[in-house]
């Protein structure tokens, strides 16, 4: 809006209207997390600014931006491994397709910055993780229609189910009866981890068979020799990986110690990494399509964006990939 005297209005006219300071004004157009600021008072900012019809500077950018084509992927706090970014290309890719470009944005839990959603007001918001009730409040004051998840039971589909159930289920049927699990150390992946060790218990109580022996490694200390030293104490010949990396350090903790792989230690490992094929001995993996995941979100978010049809979730994403790192345990 422009005032009477031929200005373009301003956060202290805002102010001005609700009684407030302009700093306050700032606060509520801004979403600025940590302010405690009462609600009868960002109504009043709020009430004010749409009598004025005030926007912030930054929403009329991205207005001028054209902010009907921009998707917001959300990630939570994840390590950028191999197939997230296989995911996050073909997701790019295909939305570019239909002139549309993908932002992606790991809000975190510290941060007082402004959320990305309230600066680009994109067409769609993709959450890879659950939206809170606050958030889905904050993108819907802006405007935001088109919000994936809305719930958590209508996420996207992504096939990280299986996987861990197909290294397990390799070991076994190669002959193996006691496994263990390696993990990586890093917390971000604490869930990841759980799930996965969930899944190979599984199928490891449904054979009858003991459950996995848990050992963290990381390639930064001792931690991988330590955990070869252990599995080799208590008799385990077989190795489910939480991912290649984990599986690589896995491989070379052995061999410093003398084992030999797969004729001491069998080990898969998961994403059929490029770094699975090039390894020595080559790892034996879980593909994950993530290609067809990719397109598969990418389809939802034109079905919403756009009225496209909403696609088929894709079925059969993973499978086994037997490379030189397994084999049937030695007979002794």
């Amino acid at each position: 809006m422009v005032t009477a005297v031929g200005r373009r209005v301003t956060a202290a006219d805002v102010a001005r209207e609700a009684g407030v300071s302009p700093a306050t004004v700032g606060f509520v157009m801004n979403r600025t997390r940590g302010q405690t600021i009462s609600e009868a008072t960002r109504k009043r900012v709020l009430a004010a600014s749409q009598k004025l019809n005030y926007r912030p500077h930054h929403a009329a950018r991205a207005l001028r931006s054209g902010r009907n084509k921009i998707v917001l992927l959300v990630l939570p706090d994840w390590p950028l491994e191999h197939s997230l970014r296989t995911n996050l290309e073909v997701l790019t890719h295909e939305l570019a397709n239909h002139g549309y470009t993908l932002v992606t944005y790991t809000p975190l839990a510290d941060s007082t910055a402004i959320p990305l959603w309230a600066i680009l007001e994109p067409a769609v918001v993709v959450g890879y993780g659950e939206f809170s009730d606050e958030d889905l409040t904050d993108m819907k004051s802006v405007g935001i229609r088109h919000i994936i998840p809305e719930k958590a039971s209508a996420q996207p589909s992504m096939d990280f189910i299986s996987g861990p159930r197909l290294q397990a289920q390799h070991l076994l049927k190669l002959g193996h009866t006691r496994l263990g699990f390696a993990r990586p150390s890093d917390p971000r992946l604490e869930e990841f981890v759980a799930a996965r060790l969930r899944l190979v218990q599984q199928v490891c109580d449904e054979a009858g068979l003991p459950s996995p022996v848990v050992q963290q490694v990381d390639y930064r200390d001792e931690s991988a020799g330590a955990a070869v030293a252990s599995w080799e104490e208590a008799g385990i010949t077989g190795i489910v990986a939480y991912n290649d990396e984990t599986a690589a350090d896995v491989i070379s903790a052995a061999s410093r110690q003398g084992l030999g792989v797969p004729k001491d230690l069998s080990v898969v490992g998961h994403d059929d990494s490029p770094l699975a094929a090039r390894y020595l001995p080559s790892m034996s993996s879980v593909s994950v399509d993530m290609e067809s995941l990719g397109m598969y979100t990418a389809g939802i978010v034109l079905h919403h964006a756009e009225g496209h049809d909403l696609p088929d979730a894709p079925t059969g994403t993973t499978s086994i990939i037997r490379r030189e790192s397994t084999a049937p345990p030695r007979m002794h």
